[in-house]
Order: structure tokens, then C-alpha cells, then sequence
């Protein structure tokens, strides 16, 4: 294996060992093979254009960031590999079955740098292949025979929805703050980063705790990260609309900081905003301003600073090179462009 030709850290440095995401890849190589082959076998269905569908956000080349950590996860801790699969398949579908709700509740019209599924096949089957891959997600970690990994999920997804409702609730509120952000992304993005870094929940106490808050932290920075990128203005890197959650009405951490910084954009951001969200025009602007006031770089290093926590908590985790490359996991999911 690649792997092991590198010069391992006995512990997990603040910024994580410096692997390539080709070389953290080569790590698992064989067991992601075994999900991609599974994702392909779960969007299966005679029924009409379900794997078209399904295909056509499962194959934009998604990160699969979940089924990585899962299967990370699994080989540092010696949890079974079966299981480790079985939960990154799970949840790669689960996030593709909100990705599908998640536009038709916005409105969203890119997604993964191509046209959102809605707008290639309308809102009904978006929705509905959306459903099924619910359904499918759910039955491969049931196919494990773990009650323990069925319920963790139930309970992942649960905070899931409820962070979606609450981000819909607050959308088009000027006041909102970055407690009320980091509530919402650790709900809509960390609970189930946090499920699969437990691997599904099988692991004892301890490793399971320390995992836990690792896939927390490091859902909160790609989450930020990600919003950064939304902030960029470039769909390319995003791989949705640029500016799109300020036109939604969603002020994310870059937006936030930028108003510490200046608060006569809070004053700006109040008048511009309507029940739906801010105008096209005025979102450009107020992401200038945003730019301007420092807001993408104080969210990139808070970003960066929730990365090293992630890395610092897998001192729980025995030495390996997996445990190493969980540590630059956290470290490339903020250093990303795209």
C-alpha cells in the first residue's frame, strides 16, 4: 500500500500528518471500490427512471466524504470492515436523499456543478427517488443485524431534519448569529459525520465519545467550509449557484463575521432582506462587502482551528496509519477548493 511507504506520526500533529487526498485514498482503495459498487446496486429498481434519477446526483462526483470516514474509521479502531462499508454506504445515501429535498425546498437549480435533478426531471420524482434513497440507505445498515447501528442512525437522522426545519425557520431572519448557525450545521451536517465516524456506533465507550466529537468538529469545518466557497461567488468550486444561501435568506458563519467586523452590514443586510431572502443584486453586493470586511479568511481559520480540535481528539484512537489519515481527513476538508 501506498501507505506505507510514508513516514507516519506517532500522534496526530494540530494540522495532521501532510497526505495528499491521493494518498489517504490509497489507504482504502479497495474497500471504496466495494461502496461505489454497492451505491450502483442500491440505485437498482425496475421502477421506471428511479436509477437515471438517482444516477444523475450519485454520479456528479461527490466527495463521498462519509463513506471515507466510515471506512477510516473502521480500520483505526478495528471495528468490522463489513460494517464500516455498510454505514458508508448508508450514509452517502441518506445525504444524497437530502441533497434531492434540499433543492426542491430552495428551489435550487445547480447542484455538484450540474443542473439540480429538479430541473431535469421536475419536483415530483426529485423528491420521490429522494425516498427511495432513503429507503436504501436504511436498508444497508439493517443489513448488518446491528440494532445498536440502526438506532444511532434513527437518531442522526432525526437531528438531521430537525436542523432543516430550523435552518427553513430562521431563513430570511437578519438577526440571526453564529449560535444559531453552529446549532443548525451540527443538526443538518455533523450529526451524521459524527454517525459515521462512530461507525454507526459499535465502537466501546471511549473510542466511540472521541469519535463522536470528532465527526462533529469536522462537520461543523466542512460545513464552513463549504459556505466559504458558497461566499466565493464561484459555482465551479460551490457546485450550486453562487451567493445561493444569501438569496435564500440564510446567513452563514462568513456573512456573520463580516458583520462583527462591520456592523453597518447587519444595517445593510436588514433593509435588503425580504421574506424570501435578499434580491441577486443585492446578495452580489453584500458578498463584496463580506470580502471586503475580512469575513471568507475569519471563517476559513475558524474552519482550520475546529480542524485541529478534530485531529487532537483522535489521541483516544491506538496508532496507525489509518488514525494519521482521519487526522489529514480533517485537515484536507478545509484546505478544499471544491
Amino acid at each position: 500500500m501506498i501507505g506505507a511507504a510514508l513516514h507516519w506520526r506517532e500522534s496526530p500533529s494540530p494540522d495532521g500528518p501532510r497526505l495528499s487526498a491521493a494518498e489517504l485514498l490509497a489507504l482504502v482503495c479497495d474497500p471504496m471500490q466495494v461502496v461505489e459498487t454497492r451505491l450502483l446496486a442500491y440505485m437498482d429498481s425496475p421502477m421506471g427512471r428511479i436509477p437515471e434519477v438517482g444516477g444523475h446526483l450519485l454520479g456528479a462526483g461527490g466527495k463521498r466524504l462519509r463513506p471515507l470516514l466510515a471506512v477510516l474509521a473502521s480500520r483505526a479502531t478495528d471495528a468490522p470492515l463489513n460494517v464500516g462499508i455498510a454505514v458508508g454506504c448508508a450514509a452517502e445515501l441518506i445525504h444524497t436523499a437530502t441533497l434531492f429535498h434540499d433543492d426542491v425546498v430552495d428551489g435550487g437549480a445547480v447542484r455538484r456543478g450540474r443542473p439540480a435533478a429538479r430541473m431535469v426531471y421536475g419536483n415530483g420524482i426529485a423528491v420521490l427517488v429522494g425516498d427511495f434513497c432513503f429507503a436504501r440507505g436504511l436498508g444497508s445498515v439493517a443489513a448488518t443485524g446491528s440494532l445498536t447501528a440502526v438506532e444511532a442512525l434513527a437518531a442522526a437522522v432525526t437531528e438531521m431534519a430537525e436542523g432543516e426545519v430550523a435552518q427553513l425557520e430562521s431563513a430570511g431572519d437578519p438577526e440571526a448569529t453564529a449560535d444559531s448557525y453552529f446549532d443548525v450545521i451540527d443538526r443538518k451536517t455533523g450529526s451524521l459525520m459524527a454517525w459515521c465516524a462512530r461507525v454507526g456506533g459499535v465502537l466501546p465507550g471511549p473510542l466511540d465519545a472521541a469519535l463522536a466529537r470528532y465527526g462533529r468538529l469536522l462537520g461543523r469545518a466542512f460545513q464552513i467550509t463549504d459556505d466559504v466557497l458558497d461566499c466565493a461567488g464561484d459555482d465551479t468550486a460551490s457546485g450550486k449557484s453562487p451567493g445561493r444561501d444569501l438569496q435564500e435568506g440564510k446567513l452563514t458563519l462568513p456573512v456573520l463575521l463580516a458583520c462583527q467586523a462591520r456592523p453597518a452590514l447587519r444595517d445593510d443586510i436588514r433593509s435588503a432582506m425580504g421574506e424570501a431572502g435578499v434580491s441577486t443584486a443585492d446578495a452580489a453586493r453584500i458578498l463584496q462587502e463580506t470580502r471586503a470586511a475580512g469575513g471568507l479568511d475569519c471563517a476559513r481559520a475558524e474552519a482550520m482551528a475546529l480542524a485541529r480540535t478534530a485531529a487532537a481528539e483522535l489521541q483516544a484512537v491506538p496508532p496507525s496509519s489509518f488514525r494519521d489519515a482521519l487526522a489529514a481527513l480533517a485537515r484536507l476538508s478545509v484546505e478544499r477548493v471544491a
